[in-house]
């Protein structure tokens, strides 16, 4: 990219939040301080998972409050590449934050290693069980994220697979990465299944699903159970031994990476720390893909997200109303 005069000040930034879990708000909130302290207007729109919201409300954003710059979160990574066209029609960098968006112009993606993510989580559940019946949770189609995290979880179990120790018996994808969807998927399976020894679950949200299909059915604690995003709900049952493990994220770490893209991208300015590229289907997109990411479990919680002040230690550890 190109150093050039261009927009040094009043710099207007627009973000685009597609999904409405627990773990995006965060990231809105970072997103915003980081902006925030480098003198940007900050412009926020949420779509609560509405691709057709998602779309007006960028339209609003590049039409109405004039942003220099979009940071988008995708509803759906295939539709929205509409959203990122229209911007650069009208002159607006875009930035794809942690969903790529495919088959477009886009100006930067920015995510964590996903393929790495979904090793973490295939790896914990092996080590403890190497041998069984696995089920695979995966997120939405139409997210791309869905397709990296299960490269990861099967580079760790494809050789337990061709040894003939672990045998998956379900692998599904879960529409918009709902909970209800991920509970249905599970219910249904015990209902005709009895043996299950772990699942490996793309999210936190998928793991509050099968979460609740396991204890209906009294396999809390006997079936393995991972998660990401560590949410607040999800180390809850760390502790309570509902749920195994969940893949920590330092997404402030993402934020603030992305806060000075976007102010570089509007100022026309290099980026640095992008000589990788990621295809999109369109182009070889600039990226950053972050390595901060790490195994939480009962042993290391406090360690890790409570330590780093990401969620409130008196939230998760709730006493156990026995009665």
């Amino acid at each position: 990219m190109l150093i050039g005069c261009g927009k040094k000040d009043n710099i207007k930034v627009g973000i685009c939040v597609g999904p409405n879990q627990e773990r995006w708000q965060k990231d809105r909130d970072f997103l915003t301080q980081y902006l925030e302290l480098q003198k940007a207007k900050v412009f926020v729109k949420e779509a609560n998972a509405n691709e057709k919201l998602q779309a007006q409300h960028a339209q609003d954003l590049i039409d109405k409050n004039q942003v220099d710059v979009l940071i988008i979160i995708p509803v759906n990574s295939e539709t929205a590449g509409n959203i990122v066209n229209y911007a650069k029609s009208k002159g607006v960098g875009v930035i794809a934050y942690d969903r790529i968006v495919r088959n477009c112009d886009l100006d930067f993606y920015i995510s964590f290693d996903n393929v790495r993510v979904g090793e973490i989580q295939a790896e914990y559940l092996t080590k403890i069980k190497p041998e069984g019946k696995y089920a695979l949770l995966g997120g939405d189609a139409n997210d791309n994220n869905s397709a990296l995290l299960q490269i990861g979880q099967m580079n760790i179990l494809q050789p337990y697979v061709l040894k003939g120790d672990i045998d998956i018996v379900l692998n599904r994808n879960v529409k918009n990465w709902n909970a209800d969807n991920a509970y249905k998927i599970i219910n249904d399976y015990l209902n005709e299944n009895n043996e299950l020894d772990a699942i490996v679950s793309s999210s936190d949200v998928l793991s509050e699903g099968a979460a609740k299909a396991l204890e209906e059915h009294n396999l809390t604690g006997e079936v393995l159970l991972s998660g990401q995003d560590a949410e607040t709900d999800a180390c809850r049952r760390i502790v309570q031994g509902k749920q195994t493990m969940t893949v920590y994220k330092v997404i402030e770490s993402l934020a603030s990476s992305t806060a000075n893209i976007a102010m570089s991208l509007a100022r026309e300015e290099e980026i640095p720390n992008s000589q990788m590229t990621i295809s999109n289907g369109e182009k070889m997109v600039p990226a950053i893909l972050l390595s901060s990411v790490m195994p939480v479990a009962k042993e290391n919680l406090r360690m890790t997200v409570i330590a780093d002040g990401y969620i409130d230690e008196n939230a998760v550890f709730v006493p156990v109303n026995n009665n």
